[in-house]
């Protein structure tokens, strides 16, 4: 008993000297907490992260006062069966509107289709010239399907949805093919070109447009009196015929001023626009900034909006109608420069197989005058029988050749000679007086890819296999260096096409370097009358003053008053 009544007051201050633990307080009370329900299996943890979670997300006002409710509609929630799977989804209003544009689309080339299925066959075989004239549309989900086989192209839903934009386009505008050139990134909205051809009506009055536009105004220089007359009509008639006029005031003669210099600057004539239908303008070329939205058609573009845009970076903002701030400056909007832009990628990177496409009398290249054949029409070649993907991924690039008319440095495909221009203005005299203008060439159309200048010092183009697991269905795939973006594939049959989707920026080795501005001329010749002179100071002004000091009197000589007083005194006498 002793030795029990002893350790009691040991095992009293060992207990006292223990300090809690909180770790294992809150392991424990966790535990507790995610005791589980026999009836429904539910835990009271679960159900208040549940509840703290539906209260953070919503944010309701009086959390504290509805605090059973929240509790209730947790529980609700649970026991509820999800048989419905469509949940409720806000829309933004630039969303909403759209889808709203979107479902216009698809509602129009529906009722299109259905009118075109419910003409009788009888009508179909008697309107086979109209089915023959057609749009042509390409099949742009069979080509994106290939192109993201090779890791390129649009998401399947986003391709499907330009489909129908594309069928929209020849439902609306005068268009007898359709082709998806790509897609051009913007900063605030990108663009979606599409590449078409004009059906022959509509060409021929856009070019009867051009034309007006080019032929100079009836009765210019006709009538015209040789000095104008300045005289008020009312003055005219209140004067007889007879009668003087007033003789007007003589004016102050003027200074004589140094002469006004002469511009020694004679600008560059102005380089013609090519034609609709014809080189750079061959196609015609719409952009829309979302799907279902309307096409807007782009103008045709100038050999000056090439010269300047070649000496410009700039990236698109989705906006048309955005000023260009650049130098030199570009006249035109962002439309204009957007066409540029287009037409630089197209001369560059549409490329296809050798001998997939072929001229329209099918004529062989050799046989053809190259300088004529840069606008000539090129169609799909029936006889076209495909290479090996072996050939094709070939590093020398001998099976892959350019159908893009190449643009030359003076912003046209077929070069003007200006020189000629100035001997049909009636100056064959001076023909020896004329210089001399080298012409510009390029590539000639079907020109090979291997001849493309390089990039860094690597090839402009570079070709990939787009699988080798199964040589049956591995594709061909090349992709520009030059025009990041730019791709193309063709397999070993007969299917070939060409896309961009980038920036529409070229690439730039090592930097760019815009334009310096140029030195301004000299206005006047460096002379007397018009040089700064040095201003005076105190010492050369007091010495000028003195020097026009006006002259003193003159002083009276001795004696010469002497005789007044005397000539005074005989008057008085």
């Amino acid at each position: 008993m002793s030795k029990t009544f002893l350790l009691e007051p040991e095992i009293i201050a060992a207990t006292e000297n223990v300090m809690p633990d909180l770790n294992s307080d809150l392991i424990k009370a966790k535990n507790f907490l995610k005791q589980q329900s026999a009836a429904t299996g539910d835990s009271l943890y679960d159900h208040l992260v549940d509840m703290v979670q539906k209260i953070l997300t919503h944010k309701p006002p009086d959390v504290v006062d509805n605090f059973e409710q929240f509790s209730w509609e947790v529980k609700e929630e649970k026991l509820r069966p999800n048989f419905d799977l469509l949940n409720d989804v806000y829309l933004t209003p630039p969303q909403l509107e759209l889808m709203r544009t979107m479902d216009d689309m698809f509602k129009l080339v529906a009722s299109k289709s259905q009118k075109m299925e419910e003409v009788g066959e009888e009508e179909q075989e008697l309107d086979l010239e109209e089915e023959s004239t057609k749009p042509r549309i390409s099949d742009v989900i069979d080509h994106n399907y290939y192109f993201r086989q090779c890791g390129y192209g649009l998401p399947e839903s986003e391709c499907y949805a330009l489909y129908i934009a594309l069928n929209m386009l020849t439902i609306k505008e005068p268009v007898a093919t359709v082709r998806f050139f790509g897609k051009i990134f913007g900063t605030n909205a990108d663009y979606y070109v599409a590449e078409t051809d004009l059906t022959i009506e509509e060409l021929d009055r856009r070019i009867r447009e051009f034309d007006m536009k080019d032929m100079p105004g009836e009765g210019e220089g006709e009538g015209q009196p040789e000095e104008p007359d300045n005289e008020p009509e009312e003055r005219k008639e209140i004067l007889g015929e007879g009668e003087e006029r007033e003789p007007k005031t003589k004016e102050l003669v003027p200074p004589k001023l140094p002469p006004l210099p002469v511009s020694t600057w004679t600008p560059e004539p102005p380089i013609p626009v090519e034609r609709p239908g014809q080189g750079v303008n061959k196609k015609v070329y719409w952009v829309c900034t979302s799907l279902g939205s309307p096409w807007v058609c782009l103008p045709d573009i100038t050999p000056q909006h090439v010269r300047v845009a070649r000496l410009t970076v700039r990236v698109m903002t989705g906006d048309l109608d955005a000023e260009i701030q650049s130098f030199p400056p570009f006249e035109g909007t962002e439309r204009h420069y957007l066409r540029a832009q287009i037409a630089r990628i197209a001369a560059a990177t549409s490329i296809s197989p050798q001998g997939f496409f072929t001229f329209g009398s099918g004529e062989e290249e050799e046989d053809i005058d190259m300088e004529e054949a840069g606008d000539m029409n090129f169609n799909l070649n029936p006889f076209y029988q495909g290479h090996t993907i072996k050939d094709l991924v070939d590093p020398s690039l001998g099976y892959w050749v350019h159908h893009g008319r190449h643009i030359l440095p003076q912003g046209r495909t077929i070069w003007w000679n200006p020189r000629a221009d100035m001997m049909d203005e009636g100056e064959e005299e001076e023909e020896e007086n004329l210089p001399l203008v080298e012409p510009e060439t390029g590539p000639a159309l079907f020109s090979a890819v291997a001849g493309d200048a390089t990039v860094a010092g690597a090839p402009a183009w570079s070709a990939h296999v787009s699988t080798t697991l199964t040589s049956s269905r591995a594709l061909a795939l090349l992709r520009s260096k030059l025009w990041p973006g730019a791709v193309a594939y063709a397999n070993d049959g007969k299917r070939s096409e060409c896309m961009y989707v980038g920036w529409g920026l070229k690439t730039q080795m090592p930097n760019f370097s815009p334009l310096q501005l140029p030195r301004p001329q000299t206005e006047y010749i460096i002379g007397p009358e018009v040089m700064e002179m040095a201003d005076p100071t105190f010492a050369d002004e007091e010495a000028y003053r003195i020097a026009h000091l006006p002259p003193p009197p003159p002083q009276e000589m001795p004696g010469e008053g002497e005789g007044f007083p005397e000539e005074e005194e005989e008057e008085e006498d």
